[in-house]
């Protein structure tokens, strides 16, 4: 898919490249060579500023490639893969949004939304990529380089075409520039919630120690970005139906994004309810209950050993067994049993519980 992309991108440009040039040099030699009289030629004649927007395209498409390659390097097959799914979706959001605009749409409204969606791009793949810092083999000065460049980079971009956008609001009042004035509203909450997994993914890379509450901070990330994603929806929509009509473009978007957010709010419910007290709910597994099972934690799938009981008379295990380890209070390392029978350490529990309320066996 990815060969079959660049042959026709390929193609794309080698025929725009013919068709401008001999656009080009028709309105020159049509004009007698005069500058100002070819560019007034090639401004009223609609094929030929077809042509020459093609050509811009192929030329923005080259270079927004340059600058992928030079701040991300060769792009993964899910990441190109995202963008082709996403893109596909963007396009037909503003073609739904051409409905509510059309008497609005112009060229300034395609060369906008040919920017946005080559920033959007920009922020689908800095987000790929920051998540792919778990399984990163190595991350190394260059990629914290590259990332924090291009953070910042896209932090400055959607805060300038953010005010840009209210401040053409605020003069000439609502039009369409009202859904890129929304749209980099959108893109400014992912691109902080990005920053954020970055940093908790830094600090957990620096930290020796396995840091048990990293998922927990991730969720909370999730959650203030759903909310404020729900909030920016909640505005535009109310904006869009007051000066033109029901904005069926992010109807869709709007239903996802509450449903997600709804649902991360009871996540967090029942996990508060799941984890409360949870060395007591939960008992430490024996000796004996570990020996019916392969002693394996299916959700980090390393052995489990039992705590030493209080008892001294107790400590002798039968032959064959690992010896019995001191546990502390809240060892992350302790087995716990659940009510259903099943035994898992008690970090990978909690972690577990984190994302789902129910045995990891299920």
């Amino acid at each position: 898919m990815v060969l079959l992309g660049l042959r026709r991108l390929t193609l794309f440009g080698l025929a725009s490249t013919a068709l401008s040039a001999l656009v080009l040099l028709n309105a020159f030699v049509q004009r007698q060579g005069q500058f100002f009289g070819t560019c007034i030629h090639l401004t009223q004649s609609g094929g030929s500023l077809l042509v020459l927007c093609s050509m811009l395209l192929y030329a923005a498409v080259i270079s927004g490639r340059t600058l992928q390659r030079l701040l991300f390097g060769e792009l993964r097959v899910i990441e190109i893969e995202h963008i082709y799914e996403r893109s596909w979706f963007s396009i037909m959001d503003v073609c739904l949004a051409m409905t509510i605009f059309r008497n609005e749409f112009d060229l300034r409204f395609v060369g906008l939304f040919i920017f946005l969606l080559f920033v959007k791009i920009f922020h689908w793949i800095c987000a790929d990529r920051v998540d792919y810092m778990d399984q990163a083999p190595n991350v190394n000065a260059a990629f914290h380089l590259r990332i924090l460049a291009t953070i910042t980079g896209l932090v400055a971009i959607d805060l300038a075409f953010l005010a840009y956008s209210v401040n053409t609001i605020v003069r000439f009042g609502a039009s369409m520039i009202v859904v890129f004035a929304f749209e980099y509203t959108i893109l400014l909450v992912l691109v902080v919630s990005v920053l954020a997994k970055y940093i908790l993914h830094t600090i957990d890379l620096r930290s020796e120690a396995h840091w048990d509450d990293k998922s927990m901070y991730f969720f909370y990330v999730e959650l203030f970005s759903d909310f404020f994603k729900l909030v920016s929806y909640v505005v535009f929509f109310g904006v869009v139906i007051h000066f033109y009509g029901i904005p069926l473009h992010i109807v869709r978007d709007l239903y996802m994004t509450l449903r997600s957010f709804v649902q991360r709010c009871r996540d967090l419910v029942q996990y508060h309810r799941a984890t409360a007290n949870m060395q007591q709910r939960y008992p430490n597994a024996s000796e004996q209950e570990l020996a019916a099972t392969d002693r394996v934690c299916i959700v980090c799938r390393e052995e489990m050993v039992a705590a030493a009981p209080a008892d001294p008379a107790a400590q002798q295990n039968a032959q064959g067994n690992p010896p019995a380890r001191a546990v502390a209070t809240h060892d992350p390392l302790a087995p716990k049993k659940l009510p259903c029978g099943h035994i898992f350490h008690f970090r990978c529990l909690r972690g577990w519980l984190e994302r789902q309320q129910a045995c990891p066996t299920w």
